[in-house]
């Protein structure tokens, strides 16, 4: 089992790293998948379409105006009408490009809001990590047919930002030539697979004490002597599951 307690005090209110949006630590135990987040707008492009399809017809529109409103000033018989034709087309087509202005306009105004809901759907789903180690198994058939069975740990580590993420470490791998039977290779994967959830699970619930008790403690703090006092409620906390899980029997269902 890996030494959880002396390192995972130093993780309290450090929050996820960004990049685990990336996707290179899909294999974490115990979070959910990652959100599925909107890309540009349908609606930013058929505004955009439409602003396009303006101005054209205001152009058009205009221009055909502007020449049949002065044409009746010039040779026909004028009159008011005439020049509110003039007026106008010379206005449309003066102000065509308008349209798609304020068409991509009203689009950004889509995107930014589209921008916000996904930044707060990915701020709500790296609040859910939490930063103890994790152990998964996998299986990989090599090229002359044998089996390797691998135990992975995802251990968090501190960035330079302040924030956690993980680096993944083969921890122990077991090889089996080809001419292993299955029932032994899937029995051997299954045992690794239940301690290795037991083992995950006795860390989630070791974090969980030691969060608690900071959060619990941090409530009412204010300043460097009180966040000291909570980290200090967090260790002890953390040091009184471990020592009741010396008393637990081993990790085996």
């Amino acid at each position: 089992m890996v030494s959880s307690g002396d390192t995972m005090v130093e993780f309290l209110g450090v929050p996820a790293d960004r990049r685990l949006l990336d996707g290179e630590l899909d294999g974490l135990v115990g979070v959910r998948p990652r959100p599925t987040l909107a890309t540009t707008s349908a609606r930013h492009d058929r505004l955009v379409a439409a602003g396009s399809a303006m101005t054209a017809a205001t152009l058009i529109g205009g221009g055909a105006m502007a020449i049949y409103g002065g044409e009746q000033l010039l040779f026909g018989d004028g009159g008011a009408l005439a020049v509110v034709l003039t007026v106008i087309g010379l206005l449309l087509a003066a102000t065509h490009w308008g349209w798609v202005h304020v068409a991509e306009y009203i689009g950004s105004g889509i995107d930014q809001r589209q921008d916000r809901a996904n930044r707060e759907r990915t701020d709500l789903w790296l609040e859910t990590v939490q930063p103890y180690p994790r152990f998964t198994v996998n299986t990989t058939v090599r090229a002359d047919a044998s089996t390797s069975i691998e135990r992975v740990l995802y251990r968090p580590v501190l960035t330079d930002a302040h924030t956690f993420s993980f680096v993944r470490e083969a921890e122990t791998a077991i090889t089996y030539d080809a001419d292993t039977p299955a029932q032994v290779i899937a029995d051997k994967v299954e045992t690794l697979r239940r301690q290795t959830r037991l083992e995950t699970d006795r860390v989630a619930e070791l974090w969980e004490a030691a969060s608690t008790a900071y959060a619990a403690a941090l409530h009412d703090a204010h300043g460097d002597e009180q966040r000291l006092a909570a980290q200090r409620a967090a260790a002890t906390a953390l040091s009184e599951h471990l020592n009741a899980s010396l008393l637990e029997p081993p990790l085996v269902e």
